[in-house]
């Protein structure tokens, strides 16, 4: 039986109720963290951005560029373990697509987007789609846990303080969920979906989405996408990394209100953590708030100097997204169900 015919219109998704529910809180999540940041120098962060280094601007936006396309590229090559087939531009701008969509809309709608462009664009299943995304967010989440928790012991050693502490336990237990998801769709999961009294409508994208979870989460389908994995999020420690260093705040052996390479790993993947919240676009508001928070009560930055450098790295990475991504959407042959999956 053929899988059931699957919409996805942006227009209806933002007049939704849990949509706009959505946004309003983000509204007023950042109206109340404005007005906490109206209690600081607001004109020396202002100063600080204005002085930035463009040079290392545009490294940081070359390492934005740069994850995007491994994104890209890796999403093929989990697409190519479970015998679905695209070129690189397809995965790339399909994948793009989905990011602008996460970046403008909450609760992660933009994966499924992405699953609804492949199928549209002549991919053979939605829920094969599905399923390529759900283990590429579960090895996201395994790989950012145990980086985090890495990063978290070069930087204090022995000496965890209690935040930090918290953090690596929180990331832990979701690289456990991910490990988890694997292994139920390798299991108990896949046999239960097949079982359940759903309309066959329902059913049949759970399947697949399971079957290709079942099959791209072999020990051979996830070493093919480790080196993806790993380079993705050097590159995010990396974009943060040129972030600091135009702002002057990045020092391989930092003194007081600077941060060195620990801290920006450790830092750029607690807000990779905060990100998977879906409240918000995004996490817009939420990784702020969070990555402040560690940057002054953890390594001792001033708050302006720590507000500074998240306002500028969420410019160049979802302010660049946002708008590269407005573009693409007005003009990909692949929204509009045209674009050439080969």
């Amino acid at each position: 039986m053929s899988e059931a015919k699957t919409s996805f219109s942006i227009g209806e998704r933002i007049r939704r109720p849990s949509t706009i529910a959505g946004l309003l809180f983000t509204v007023v999540l950042l109206v109340g963290l404005w007005r906490a940041a109206s209690a600081f120098n607001l004109d020396q962060v202002a100063t600080l951005i204005g002085s930035a280094n463009p040079l290392a601007l545009v490294a940081a936006l070359a390492a934005t560029l740069a994850t995007l396309l491994l994104r890209g590229l890796r999403w093929r090559e989990l697409l190519s373990v479970v015998n679905l087939s695209i070129s690189r531009r397809a995965a790339i701008e399909i994948l793009a697509l989905s990011f602008w969509v996460n970046v403008v809309l909450p609760a992660k709608i933009g994966d499924f987007y992405r699953a609804w462009l492949l199928k549209r664009n002549g991919g053979p299943s939605f829920g094969r789609g599905v399923g390529t995304v759900v283990l590429e967010r579960a090895l996201d989440l395994i790989t950012v846990a145990l980086l985090g928790a890495l990063s978290g012991a070069v930087a204090f050693g022995g000496e965890l303080p209690a935040a930090v502490l918290v953090l690596m336990v929180f990331a832990l237990a979701l690289a456990l969920v991910g490990i988890l998801v694997l292994l139920a769709a390798r299991g108990p999961a896949s046999r239960l979906s097949k079982r359940l009294p759903l309309p066959r409508q329902a059913a049949e994208p759970l399947e697949r989405a399971f079957d290709a979870l079942k099959e791209g989460s072999t020990r051979g389908g996830i070493v093919r996408v480790a080196p993806h994995t790993c380079a993705i999020w050097a590159l995010q420690a990396l974009r943060l990394g040129a972030v600091a260093a135009a702002l002057g705040l990045f020092q391989v052996d930092p003194a007081a209100g600077a941060i060195g390479p620990s801290a920006v790993l450790f830092t750029a993947l607690a807000s990779a953590v905060l990100s998977t919240v879906p409240f918000t676009p995004a996490g817009l508001g939420i990784v702020e708030a969070g990555s402040v928070g560690i940057l002054v009560g953890i390594f001792g930055m001033t708050p302006e100097s720590a507000i500074a450098l998240m306002l500028l790295d969420r410019i160049t990475d979802i302010g660049s997204l946002m708008a590269g991504g407005a573009v693409l959407f007005a003009v990909s042959p692949f929204r509009r169900g045209a674009g050439s999956l080969r």
